[in-house]
């Protein structure tokens, strides 16, 4: 039945558009039902469909769906953005309320966040904050508005807890843009588009907030078999895992055509100083998210 396609006005007579490739669809194919039949079985168990082929390639080929997008190759994998946002979801989701993963630097009273700090159920105000800053500005800004943090009601701590978790979340996007800023900064010679290191950053916050879950998931089995003794190195070995993927996918994405010996060197330099300078990124969008729940209270 010939028409128009509804993206494009091009005239459509076949089911694919022949300029813009939308497809029309019957009414059949807009209901629940033949969503719940047909399109969410097809995603979730076709393990070649693009859910599992970009979530295997965003685990195990560091920096590889930054080069196919920057190539032009976009069809056959998930959006860069709808990728980090399924990742933040199912972080926000899954990841147990007082469970993080941190980098203390010796002589530095502060621990820097590796990935996103979920808060803690139950915690009292005074110790959110200590947590988040251990040089108290968070708690004088919170005394100079509500009064001393330990008497703070249970009304008030639910309240805290509940804006510091939404602003911390909506806030994961500045850590993105920030490292997409220092990534332009370092290799706008050799990827001059900004577009390119934003789709880069996408990708690797993705698989820092996966690879945190997985991390978890293995981190609690071990305790449960044998305590600290079998987990510490665990958590050694993702943290390994964490910085050597950055290491790669740098060498993948922005070093390519260099030679080996100047390459691998550059690319595990600057994958040391951009781990580092990203903890410092998520550790300070924590004190932002504290500092705006504060002022909201």
């Amino acid at each position: 039945m010939a028409g128009t396609c509804a993206s494009c006005g091009h005239p459509q007579e076949e089911r694919y558009c022949q300029r813009c490739g939308e497809e029309r669809l019957h009414p059949h194919q807009l209901t629940v039902w033949y969503f719940v039949t047909r399109i969410l079985p097809a995603e979730i168990f076709d393990l070649d469909g693009k859910i599992w082929r970009t979530l295997r390639l965003l685990l195990c080929r560091p920096g590889f769906l930054a080069v196919e997008y920057a190539a032009g190759r976009r069809r056959p994998y998930v959006k860069p953005l709808r990728v980090l946002l399924t990742a933040i979801i199912a972080y926000a989701i899954l990841m147990p309320s007082g469970t993080t993963f941190t980098l203390q630097i010796p002589g530095i009273p502060i621990k820097f966040n590796v990935a996103p700090a979920r808060l803690q159920q139950g915690q009292s105000v005074e110790g959110t904050l200590y947590r988040l800053d251990r040089f108290d500005i968070l708690r004088r800004m919170y005394e100079k508005k509500m009064g001393p943090a330990s008497s703070a009601t249970d009304e008030i701590t639910r309240r805290f807890s509940g804006m510091l978790g939404t602003v911390a979340t909506q806030l994961s996007f500045t850590s993105v843009l920030l490292f997409t800023l220092v990534l332009y900064a370092c290799f706008r010679r050799h990827r001059p588009l900004m577009l390119e290191h934003a789709v880069f950053s996408m990708h690797y916050f993705s698989f820092v907030l996966i690879s945190t879950l997985m991390e978890l998931a293995v981190f609690s089995a071990a305790m449960a078999l044998q305590g600290f003794r079998l987990a510490l190195p665990f958590l050694f070995i993702f943290s390994a895992w964490q910085l050597a993927y950055l290491g790669v996918a740098i060498r993948r994405f922005y070093f390519a055509g260099t030679r080996q010996s100047v390459a691998w060197p550059a690319a595990m330099v600057m994958a040391l100083l951009l781990y580092m300078l990203n903890t410092f990124f998520i550790t300070a969008v924590q004190f932002l998210a504290a500092a705006i729940a504060i002022w909201r209270l």
